[in-house]
């Protein structure tokens, strides 16, 4: 039987700055980049509020930062405050071939520890792209089964790409980075009810699982042992989370190609999923002038997994950025949409009124691509007409984009001046010698 955890282990010990292609530097830095923005950007949310006042009341070592705040934490504790605020609005990044967060977790991680060591901007892009590979790997290898259990795969799987983004930092030899991935395994945890009840947990997840990532390279990094074959093993974690799993891809193509390269950003604060049929219904009121009164039916055609989610009245902000009815009606009703709309219009009555009349569903064609495509089908009917949508490929956000949403996010808690030298000094991340002078930057 494969032992898989040490063919990762042997490729994540040996791989050098010098192994990665430019253009994957550079998406490597966007995806930094994004995930900072998204983080201070949630600073304000009441679940962060709640995560940092635990985290200030546990004091300890000055090791790292909590982005916003003066001062420093212990890295488990910063990687959670951290993480949780990262994942706080669902504007953060989603993987290739699967469900799971990676930014959110990982960066998290990767920048608490990174900044007690000292590290370098390239070690930080090393251990990033690392923890970004094995992530999108596990995440593809349990995907879609793992969701249709019941777990998040951001919880899950970024708990393992979060022990490889520290333990690379932390430069621990092969039989560490086996304990640290085996010891990630173990506390891979995440349940999806949030879906149903709206409930703030979904955002402790990717804190959680950037905490563990931390605690599982520390740990191993003191002879601490995890089991090595977390992943292939009778209770290992294909076995226990899913009914289906493919292992072998966990290895095919590794070093080859690069996981983060296919990995997406969010236009808006939602599940990745809901921004198709948002952009759709924009693009349709745009281009028709479709007056909010004259709507008599939406039809929403998407895979099985983001079809479930059959709310058409949200009670929570987390219902309106995970349902799709509720989503399409918050976009249609206010003619536009970003992050305060999902918190502050979601029970607005005329957005419960147009959710009851979508009907969203699972269609043939998107389903049979899925997870390979993940599509959107869309129409709206109106009392005089009918008008269709299809897509099937998201379009991809530029640079420039990028860096409007970042300085739209990072300007809420910093000044001009530190969001614009944030900025630079991020676009030439592998040229700084000790991330701590991005993290001065941060408060």
């Amino acid at each position: 039987m494969t032992e898989y955890s040490k063919e990762m282990a042997k490729f994540i010990v040996d791989f050098v700055y010098e192994d990665i292609p430019k253009n994957v530097v550079e998406k490597t830095k966007m995806h930094f980049l994004d995930t900072i923005g998204v983080t201070i950007g949630a600073f304000d949310q009441p679940w962060s509020e709640m995560v940092i006042e635990l985290v200030k009341q546990t004091q300890g070592s000055a090791q790292s930062k909590v982005i916003g705040l003066d001062g420093k934490y212990p890295a488990m504790m910063a990687a959670l405050a951290n993480g949780t605020m990262a994942h706080g609005i669902d504007m953060d990044d989603s993987g290739a071939e699967g469900w799971a967060h990676p930014g959110a977790c990982l960066v998290p991680s990767g920048f608490a520890v990174g900044e007690n060591e000292k590290i370098s901007g390239k070690e930080l892009i090393t251990a990033l792209l690392l923890g970004y590979e094995i992530n999108g790997r596990v995440d593809g290898s349990l995907y879609p089964s793992l969701r249709d259990k019941g777990f998040h795969a951001t919880a899950v799987v970024g708990t393992i790409g979060a022990a490889v983004t520290a333990g690379k930092i932390l430069k621990l030899d092969e039989e560490q980075m086996v304990n640290a991935l085996g010891l990630a395994g173990t506390q891979a945890a995440g349940l999806e009810e949030w879906l149903n009840t709206g409930d703030m947990s979904k955002r402790l997840h990717a804190g959680k699982a950037a905490m563990n990532g931390v605690i599982s390279a520390q740990l191993a990094k003191k002879g601490y042992t995890g089991p090595s074959s977390v992943f292939e093993g009778k209770y290992g974690l294909a076995s226990t989370h899913t009914d289906d799993y493919d292992l072998p891809t966990l290895l095919d193509g590794l070093g080859e190609e690069f996981k983060i390269m296919d990995a997406k950003f969010k236009p808006f604060a939602c599940c990745h999923e809901l921004c198709g049929p948002i952009r759709l219904a924009l693009k349709a009121q745009r281009e028709h002038d479709i007056k909010i009164e004259d709507i008599e039916k939406i039809r929403i055609g998407l895979n099985h997994v983001t079809a479930e989610n059959q709310l058409k009245v949200a009670e929570t902000p987390l219902h309106a950025q995970n349902h799709p009815a509720v989503a399409v009606s918050i976009a249609l009703v206010e003619d536009q949409i970003l992050m305060k709309e999902f918190f502050e219009c979601y029970s607005d009555p005329k957005v419960s009124e147009l959710g009851k009349k979508c009907e969203v569903y699972v269609d043939e064609e998107i389903e049979e691509n899925f997870p390979s495509k993940t599509g959107t089908r869309l129409e709206i009917i109106t009392k005089d007409d009918k008008y269709s949508y299809f897509e099937d490929n998201k379009p991809i956000m530029p640079y420039s984009k990028l860096k409007e949403k970042f300085k739209g996010l990072a300007s809420l808690q910093l000044s001009e001046d530190k969001v614009e030298k944030f900025l630079e000094m991020s676009v030439g991340l592998e040229d700084i010698s000790d991330i701590n002078e991005l993290s001065a930057l941060l408060y």
